[in-house]
């Protein structure tokens, strides 16, 4: 007997083909899906924004740590700083980026975007780029309520899905965490990582997104930590360090290259390796996976196929 409208038999979901993610930034992000990025003042949360917004724009392994295939467009509305500030950040990156990628950004002080005629200035401005992606950076400048506030929140985010149904992009709120807590332990002060709680106001903010990514900066060393992610691994952590006005992948892959390479004695299957390196470092399989993948095209490896199974030695550039 069929059942009620939607509701599926066991033998009914497991004959259900719903494909594979559609994914804007693979192994992150969905097309029409929504992200969080949460992190303490000066984590350089507007930098990681700018430079995966270009990176998308542009084509480019998004981070240099998630490849896509084709340039997507993007549009960025930053509310932090001056406009000033905000052009020499891009002035910066000139000669990281072609010319004439598919990027649009709008620098503003305050622009409420949850009251109707907010709503309305958005979705001419999502109506005439057809963004891939939107972000929104901080959110604490874009909506009329408090992020304590549970109504607040709930009509803000209301507005936020209304963009991405209308309009099939994927949109990323940037916003920051309480006050660390601290407390003192044999002599100096400790901080306690409270993880997706350490986003400031109601917790309907972090229910929300597909994606989170929390960041932490200690000296000259931001840490990502992909804390969420919907039909992907999560827990992965990446270092970057702020080189000349742009986020730089740091020391974190070259380490997870030296396992890897390590590993490769003579000629090995590529599962072998996996399960060695994954097991030494802790990283998962995908973010393992991506690393043989890079180093295969930079020549430090070789890849092949014997019956059927992939082998890995290593090439004349290791």
């Amino acid at each position: 007997m069929p059942g009620p409208e939607g509701v599926l038999s066991w033998d009914e979901w497991l004959a259900l083909d719903v494909g594979e993610p559609d994914w804007l930034i693979p192994g992150l992000l969905e097309r029409g899906g929504g992200g969080l990025v949460h992190g303490s003042t000066q984590s350089y949360k507007s930098f990681l924004m700018l430079r995966m917004c270009l990176d998308l724009a542009a084509g480019l392994s998004v981070l240099d740590i998630f490849p896509v295939t084709a340039p997507r467009p993007t549009l960025l509305f930053q509310a932090e700083g001056s406009v000033r500030a905000w052009r020499r950040r891009m002035l910066n990156l000139r000669d990281d980026y072609p010319s004439g990628i598919p990027f649009w950004s709008r620098h503003t002080a305050v622009d409420m975007f949850d009251s109707p005629s907010g709503d309305a200035r958005m979705r001419a401005a999502l109506e005439r780029v057809r963004p891939d992606l939107l972000v929104l950076d901080p959110i604490a400048d874009f909506f009329d309520g408090s992020d304590t506030d549970q109504v607040s929140v709930q009509r803000w985010l209301r507005v936020v899905n209304g963009w991405k149904t209308d309009f099939s992009c994927a949109v990323v709120l940037v916003h920051h965490d309480r006050q660390p807590l601290r407390f003192p332990s044999q002599g100096k002060m400790t901080v306690v990582d409270g993880g997706l709680e350490e986003v400031r106001g109601n917790t309907r903010l972090i229910g929300w997104p597909d994606v989170v990514l929390g960041m932490r900066r200690k000296l000259d060393v931001t840490t990502v930590r992909v804390q969420k992610v919907r039909d992907a691994e999560h827990g992965q952590e990446f270092d970057f360090r702020l080189v000349s006005g742009k986020l730089v992948l740091g020391g974190r892959t070259d380490l997870l290259a030296v396992a890897i390479l390590a590993a490769v004695v003579g000629e090995v299957w590529q599962a072998d390796v996996m399960h060695s390196v994954e097991a030494g470092t802790g990283m998962g399989g995908r973010m393992v996976r991506r690393a043989i993948d890079k180093l295969v095209t930079s020549g430090e490896l070789v890849r092949f196929t014997m019956g059927g199974r992939l082998k890995l030695r290593l090439g004349e550039k290791a």
